[in-house]
């Protein structure tokens, strides 16, 4: 049973909480926590500058007094920008929430695009970038011109952390977050073709499962870690069987380019492996099982559902989408 003598002790272990030393309780800046915050996405103070539009030294000077006020080093020089220390990572999610539902509840409802002033960070993988971001830009900016879109590599193992700290504010993917905090909806879906040069053997004929398996092949695998499950490796393990993997990458953009130049395969979705970049050099041939459509998401912290500007942008994504949804399927080029 809650009394009111424990709700009391409980907000004196709260006040007792090492999330602000004693001095600087009720006397933080404002001005300098939105500094604070600002660097610890950036990792780099001169990005945080850019970005706060301020210069360099007035980041760093902002930086000094909250070393002061919170008697902390906050950061420590790196090889490329700053790292923070264990006292700023510890105070970081409260400051950040605190900031984001005053901005929230200070920041007009209504969004001015003509006039809108904003960095939005999207996470996606090069893939999608190239397949989403030409529409998208064009969009945006011509509703919006002084809007800028800043595109990141998509990690299947960082996504939900980095929206969750404000890295980025808009994850876009085939394997969304699985985190109660950051919201999905799904944007198109995609089929999965055989891909290699022109004039290749294999793509001369139909490819049966064992000819598929043994052929060497090149795979790609955005976060380097082999125990992100992979939905066609995971397919053919139910069968029993295993592709005979001689190449891996992390970026969907170089895979066409070694393609035409060996004769390696690879599983590719049919929407890249037939754009116009890869038509000429590129052939492809079902696969030989039936492997899911993949579905695209795209996720979003739950705490943007109050901000204008995201909602603006999230109906722009969803706009630049639905083209997806509506062509034809991809026709497999044979070799």
């Amino acid at each position: 049973m809650i009394t009111e003598t424990s709700m009391v002790t409980r907000q004196d272990k709260r006040d007792q909480s090492p999330s602000l030393p004693p001095h600087a309780r009720g006397n933080v800046d404002l001005n300098l926590l939105n500094v604070f915050d600002v660097v610890m996405t950036e990792r780099h103070v001169t990005r945080a500058a850019e970005r706060l539009e301020m210069t360099q030294s007035a980041v760093s000077n902002a930086l000094n007094r909250l070393r002061l006020q919170f008697q902390d080093q906050l950061f420590v020089k790196a090889a490329r920008g700053v790292n923070p220390t264990p006292r700023a990572i510890a105070i970081w999610p409260s400051v950040h929430r605190a900031l984001q539902e005053l901005r929230s509840s200070v920041q007009p409802q209504f969004f001015d695009a003509a006039n809108a002033v904003q960095t939005f960070r999207i996470a996606m993988a090069d893939i999608t970038v190239a397949l989403l971001a030409p529409t998208l830009y064009s969009s945006v900016q011509a509703a919006a011109p002084h809007i800028k879109l800043f595109f990141v590599p998509h990690d299947p193992v960082l996504a939900a952390p980095r929206l969750m700290r404000g890295e980025v504010d808009f994850a876009i993917s085939i394997e969304p977050p699985r985190t109660t905090v950051v919201q999905t909806m799904p944007l198109w879906s995609d089929s999965f073709v055989i891909a290699a040069r022109q004039g290749h053997p294999l793509l001369q004929s139909t490819i049966s499962l064992e000819t598929f398996c043994r052929a060497p092949q090149i795979a790609i695998n955005e976060s380097g870690d082999e125990e992100v499950p992979n939905i066609i490796d995971e397919t053919l393990a139910n069968l029993g069987q295993q592709r005979n993997i001689s190449l891996s990458v992390n970026q969907f953009s170089v895979v066409t380019k070694i393609l035409s130049d060996t004769d390696l395969i690879a599983a590719l979705p049919a929407r890249f492996a037939t754009a116009p970049a890869s038509r000429g050099s590129i052939g492809t041939q079902p696969l030989p099982i039936a492997i899911p459509e993949v579905v695209v998401y795209m996720s979003w912290h739950r705490r943007s559902n109050t901000l204008p500007t995201h909602q603006w942008l999230k109906e722009r994504i969803i706009q630049a989408s639905a083209r997806f949804n509506t062509e034809t399927a991809p026709r497999v080029q044979r070799g």
